[in-house]
This record gives structure tokens, sequence and C-alpha cells, in this order.
């Protein structure tokens, strides 16, 4: 137990719960190392064979930590994470941008109600060094991760969408309060979307208070009218979302042959409700402009198309 529970990177309280699938090459050395715990009551340490079956062993708020394979993909339907102070960790090592070892997917048919691989709705749940991959070819599975959880926090993960290209879809639907993500990944540039105002990231009430620190957006699209990050609603956000030292990016040949349209505006919005706060670290690349005039978008360095009450950020008199 102390030898699993060291490649925890978070300190942790509860149990942990090792997923692996029993077609995995490490199965057979974790059912020798896994063994009950002194009281012989329940296994502090305990292995399953699919995820859906280790979050319904994890118990709510007591900061249980699941632990996932990485060495095969995890293709379940979508898992709703309504429990809370949980925390999913990939044992690949970590670190990672992108390529993560531990990889979730949703499998690649038609199953409207996984319309992301993971929707999490429960408060401070933890996601580390993990793929998120919607691969449903259904038109309603239009997201690889929903969040409108509270706290959720999120390190060293990729989502994307790589089904359904010509529906209006994004790897991250993010309506969180007060959340931190930090070193990720959000889209790629491996398949092309053809559709307008499709974004990688898409920002929904009751979005608030928020980090986005040292991510990567990639849009690839025919469209010139998609964008990396876009508000879609005039109550998008509640008070501010900020973003620090992230890279806004249009793919300009993705898979090496198809050219993607150079996007008019990295960042849309027509919110009324709050700000996106973006520091001087924080750049496109091929965008017309980092941003459209939209009174809700600020900048350390760039500024909007053209002005509308947003622009850059200036100090005080």
């Amino acid at each position: 137990m102390e030898m699993i529970r060291a490649h925890v990177q978070v300190p942790v309280l509860g149990k942990v719960l090792i997923v692996c699938p029993a077609t995995d090459a490490n199965y057979d050395r974790l059912t020798q190392l896994v063994t009950p715990d002194s009281t012989g009551d329940a296994n502090q340490v305990r292995l399953y064979t699919t995820l859906a079956a280790a979050y319904a062993a994890a118990v709510t708020n007591a900061n249980d930590v699941i632990l996932l394979s990485s060495n095969s993909s995890h293709s379940e339907a979508m898992l709703t994470v309504a429990k809370s102070r949980l925390h999913f960790i990939g044992m690949d090592g970590g670190g990672r941008l992108n390529s993560q070892g531990t990889k979730i997917s949703t499998p690649a048919t038609s199953v409207a109600a996984s319309v992301a691989v993971i929707s999490n709705t429960g408060t401070r749940n933890t996601y580390r060094n993990i793929k998120f991959i919607q691969q449903g070819t259904n038109t309603a599975q239009t997201s690889a991760f929903i969040d409108t959880g509270e706290g959720t926090y999120v390190k060293n993960c990729q989502f994307e969408v790589n089904s359904i290209l010509t529906t209006v879809s994004q790897a991250v639907l993010f309506k969180g309060d007060t959340c931190h993500y930090e070193d990720c990944q959000i889209g790629n540039s491996t398949v092309t979307h053809n559709v307008d105002d499709q974004a990688p990231m898409v920002i929904q009430t009751p979005a608030r208070y928020s980090y986005f620190i040292n991510c990567k957006f990639i849009q690839y699209s025919l469209k010139t009218k998609a964008s990396c990050i876009d508000v879609p609603d005039a109550n998008g956000v509640i008070g501010w979302i900020m973003f620090e030292n992230c890279k806004l990016i249009s793919a300009s040949k993705g898979d090496g042959t198809t050219a993607a349209g150079t996007m008019a505006e990295a960042v849309t919005s027509v919110c009324t409700s709050g700000y996106l706060y973006f520091d001087s670290r924080c750049i496109s690349y091929f965008a017309t402009a980092f941003a459209e005039a939209d009174a809700s978008i600020y900048s350390g360095a760039v500024a909007p198309a053209a002005s509308a009450g947003g622009g850059i950020a200036t100090a005080g008199a």
C-alpha cells in the first residue's frame, strides 16, 4: 500500500482505488500488490477493471483516489462525476501537456447519452495526467469534458473531439465555479472541423472566478469563424475568468497537408455579465485578431479587433 501511495501526487486521506483492465500487462502484477488492510474488514487499496466500478465504490467527500493504468485506453460510456472530493490520477509518470498514457474515451459508436467522456458536477474534484477523447459518432456527442463543478482542479490533461467534425463541438464545455486548469492542452490538430462558431473551449453560465494557467488551446478548422475560446451567451460568465500564459493556436496544417482557415479572432464573446482577462503572456497564432471587439474581453498586451469597451488592460490613475 505504501508503494502505491508513493505514486499519488497529492496528499490524500481516503481509499486508493486502482483501475486496470484484466487484459492490461500490469494486471497480474497489481493483483499481487493489492492486499486488504490490517483490519480485514475492507481493502484500503482496491483493484477494479473499469472506471465505472471504481467510481461506484468511491465515497463522496472522503478524498478517495482513483488511479488509472496507462498501458491501454479506458473506453466506457460517459461517467457523470456527481460525487465530491474525488481524485482521478493517470499512472504514466505525469507532467505531460499532451499524449498522456492514461486515456479515457467513449466508444467509437453512436450513443447519444454519452455527450461527454466525463461530466463533472461535484465539488473539489481533481483530474491529473489523463487524456480525454470523445470519439462517439452520434451528433449529440459533442464534448470531451463538461465541467459544471465547483473548485475543480485539472493538471496535465488533454481534451479532444475526434469524431463530430461537421457539428458545433468543444473539447471542454466549461461552466465551472472557482476552478483551476493548469498545463493542459484543450483541442488538437489531428482532425479538421468544418462548421462555423466552433471552438475547442466554450464557456457558459454559471462559469465564474476560474483560472487557466499555461494552457494551450488548439483549433484545426476550415472555417474562419471558428475560434479557440468562445462565450456564446450574454450570461456566459459571472465575474471573471483569468487566463495566464496561454497560447491560442489555429493549426496551419495539422495533418501535414490540409490547410486550415485563418481564424478571424482567437477569442469570441457576446458576454455582458462578466469578463475574460488575458495576461500579457497570452498570444495567438494564425489569427487575424487576438479577440473580437467585445466589452467582456481584456488583454494585457493585445487589443481586440476594435474598441468596444474592452481592450488592453491599463493601470489605474
